[in-house]
């Protein structure tokens, strides 16, 4: 096993107008974007006590793992893993969350128009680009009872990941050879854009291509906004209890051209993910829904 330790740091920007942010966005690269959220009326007012009073008995997703559901790739790379989602309220979440025995990792993971219309007014939604976004709204733990983390993986889109509270940890490796990811592709349940590796603890008898000396690793604080540009792979660990937005932007067909490196990156990745794709009715169906957004 290996421990990997930071290898650089991203570019931080502050406040950037259109122009500014675009001219980095074209270098396909993440970057920080310091001075927009921490003004929101979101990262002003969103304590616990005002997110029950206004949105408690609203409906939200929420995923839980046993604690040792990040040991084995053979658990989280694969689409059994969905069977553990949760739908509760929001209040029923935070009690849970707080008040539980058990040693979990779990996060909500939920459509933010949808399931917080009562705060949707408390967000400044970026203007950078000139389409509608798709916003997750993600609160997650790093308590006693319980963690949150996600699997590695890679986003099909533009992710503007705003901070609102608490803390982040997020580890980036650029893409390169997506087969050096180990996405799990013998299996058709197996997730294309997920990696069998745990970046955190990594075996390199068993992954022994995998890229680690590439890895970037950012600490996002309160009111900072990380750009994440489509098919970077990313993990992401709460440090205490926190919530974060993501604004997903889809991939248009000049963004292409306008990104470097991103077209041959892409055309790494479709041979092998294509194929995966046929024989996965999953994979298949957002790998339509990608073309789409495309289009």
């Amino acid at each position: 096993m290996i421990k990997v330790q930071t290898s650089e740091l991203v570019s931080k920007i502050k406040s950037p107008n259109t122009k500014q942010f675009l001219n980095l966005w074209k270098e396909y690269r993440p970057f920080i974007i310091e001075g927009v959220a921490k003004n929101w009326d979101a990262c002003n007012k969103w304590t616990n006590d005002y997110l029950i009073k206004h949105c408690g008995d609203n409906i939200v997703t929420v995923f839980f793992f046993k604690q040792d559901f990040l040991e084995s790739h053979k658990n989280f790379a694969y689409e059994s893993a969905f069977e553990l989602v949760n739908d509760m309220t929001y209040k029923e979440f935070l009690d849970k969350a707080n008040n539980s025995e058990d040693r979990m990792v779990c996060y909500l993971n939920t459509g933010f128009e949808e399931c917080f219309p009562e705060i949707i007014e408390d967000v400044n939604y970026p203007e950078y680009f000139k389409s509608k976004p798709n916003v997750i709204l993600w609160h997650g733990f790093s308590n006693k009872s319980f963690s949150s983390t996600s699997t590695l993986h890679f986003d099909k889109i533009h992710n503007i990941f705003v901070q609102i509270r608490g803390k982040k940890r997020i580890v980036l490796f650029p893409p390169s050879d997506y087969l050096s990811f180990y996405p799990p592709l013998e299996s058709g349940q197996g997730i294309g854009h997920n990696s069998k590796v745990n970046p955190d603890d990594i075996n390199l008898e068993s992954f022994p291509n995998f890229p680690w000396k590439e890895k970037i690793e950012v600490v996002l604080q309160p009111g900072e906004i990380l750009y994440i540009p489509p098919f970077w792979w990313h993990h992401v660990t709460a440090i205490d209890e926190n919530i974060s937005l993501s604004f997903w932007y889809d991939i248009k067909i000049k963004d292409f051209v306008m990104q470097k490196k991103m077209l041959p990156i892409f055309l790494n990745i479709a041979p092998p993910y294509l194929r995966h794709a046929i024989s996965s009715g999953e994979s298949l169906m957002h790998t339509m829904d990608f073309f789409k957004g495309i289009i």
